[in-house]
């Protein structure tokens, strides 16, 4: 429809064109065409040249969130990019390149040695002559301070070549951290574009319900609205009142397009994070749910102790403490401050940790209870239209009583989907603490 309807104004503003005594389009091209043939064929050369072009059509992937992080992790770019990085500290050839050093250090030693020997055969030599002599003396006390200099470099050389055990050690030992330090954040990050992969499913999947409430909405809207169309010719009903509802139906149209647009964009992003190319979109199959035996499996006290082990912030302020011990241990920082200042940040983080934890267990039984509300209420409507359903078999009531009494249905199923997600954003949240991974930690 939106072609045609731009096609339609493009056409408008040809004919004008055509009609000018001297157009900015020339028309030579199309001559001896009629006037509907002539418009398109140039709005078809318009439309070839990226003139009120459309993108293309993305190829559709369909995707369950079972199966989300397994993807994400396996394709997504910025993951691929840590491993990389991970693998390039691992390679770290730390063998070679002190191999590479001790042959330079040995080659500076031979250097030495050499030096030293040519000077020490030239005192052997002056010494011989026993000559008295203040010109000879100044060369043989001149040789013997180069001969001491080159002796000193030989000691100096020999006992850096000595050390590259112990600095390779201490190389290695610094290596493992980096990959350590490097791999909890990468992993932690890693985790979190996991999350975000999820929480856009599971945003898709809301709107996509909220296209689905509109479409009843609207539904209902044009029941009413072809009701009041007729009080309106009967004079039962002012026009105005028919104006409010056509305002009511444009206004939720409005709102079903900006949902198709969000969900549209949601989509893209979630295929991006899939790994995909710009030219794909992932659509969300099913939403999920929360089963009993999750529920029933929780434990406050060992889920706790769980997501503190694994708890990223925890161990990155266990990290800084003993970075900061060491450094005091080996006289790198004056004062104990910057040690004592780690431990207070490690306290604050297990307290943090804790109480969001806490907070988090409740949430999950605060859905829950929200939950078999929304499904109590549901199950009171449906015994409800159930005596509606009859009546109405009877002809006891109107068809649009009828059909309303069914959107009273659909809208407490609605609650009802809506506390689902909201019981699984919830216990998701806390089953990704318990891994490790809180935000805002």
């Amino acid at each position: 429809m939106k072609r045609y309807q731009s096609r339609a104004l493009m056409a408008g503003a040809l004919c004008l064109a055509l009609t000018a005594q001297a157009g900015a389009l020339s028309v030579s091209g199309v001559a001896g065409l009629g006037a509907s043939a002539a418009i398109d064929v140039t709005l078809d050369t318009l439309e070839r040249e990226g003139i009120n072009a459309v993108p293309p059509v993305q190829d559709a992937q369909n995707i369950g969130f079972i199966g989300l992080e397994k993807t994400v992790r396996a394709n997504n770019l910025t993951i691929q990019s840590f491993h990389k990085t991970l693998a390039g500290i691992a390679n770290t050839d730390l063998d070679a390149q002190f191999f590479m050093q001790e042959m330079q250090y040995q080659a500076q030693l031979n250097q030495y040695k050499t030096e030293y020997d040519a000077y020490d055969r030239y005192v052997q030599a002056l010494q011989a002559l026993g000559s008295s002599d203040g010109a000879v003396q100044a060369q043989l006390q001149l040789a013997m301070t180069l001969r001491t200099l080159a002796q000193k470099g030989m000691e100096s050389m020999q006992m850096t070549i000595d050390g590259l055990d112990d600095a390779q050690e201490a190389a290695q030992d610094q290596l493992d951290e980096t990959y350590a330090e490097t791999k909890a954040q990468l992993d932690n990050t890693a985790n979190q574009i996991v999350v975000g992969a999820q929480t856009a499913y599971l945003g898709i999947i809301s709107t996509r319900e909220g296209i689905e409430t509109l479409d009843r909405n609207l539904a209902a809207l044009d029941r009413q609205i072809a009701a009041v169309e007729k009080q309106v010719e009967l004079g039962m009903a002012a026009p105005l009142t028919l104006e409010n509802l056509q305002q009511s139906r444009r206004s939720v149209v409005a709102q079903r397009e900006t949902l198709e647009l969000v969900q549209q964009t949601a989509e893209n992003q979630l295929s991006l994070l899939c790994g995909n190319t710009a030219g794909t979109t992932v659509k969300p199959t099913v939403a999920p749910t929360v089963t009993s035996k999750q529920l029933s499996d929780m434990n406050y006290t060992t889920d706790l102790a769980q997501a503190m082990e694994n708890s990223y912030s925890i161990w990155s302020a266990q990290n800084a403490v003993r970075k900061a011990s060491n450094d005091y241990e080996d006289d790198v920082t004056s004062t104990v401050d910057a040690y004592e200042a780690a431990k207070l940040t490690l306290e604050n983080t297990e307290e943090s940790v804790t109480n969001s934890f806490r907070q988090m267990y409740l949430d999950v039984q605060d859905k829950k209870r929200l939950l078999d509300e929304a499904q109590a209420a549901y199950d009171m409507e449906e015994k409800n239209f159930a005596v509606d359903q009859l009546q109405y078999d009877r002809g006891m009531i109107s068809q649009m009583d009828y059909l309303t009494a069914q959107d009273d249905l659909a809208a407490k199923q609605d609650a009802v989907t809506t506390a689902e997600h909201d019981l699984f954003t919830a216990y998701n949240t806390y089953d990704w603490a318990r891994r490790g991974y809180m935000s805002g930690v």
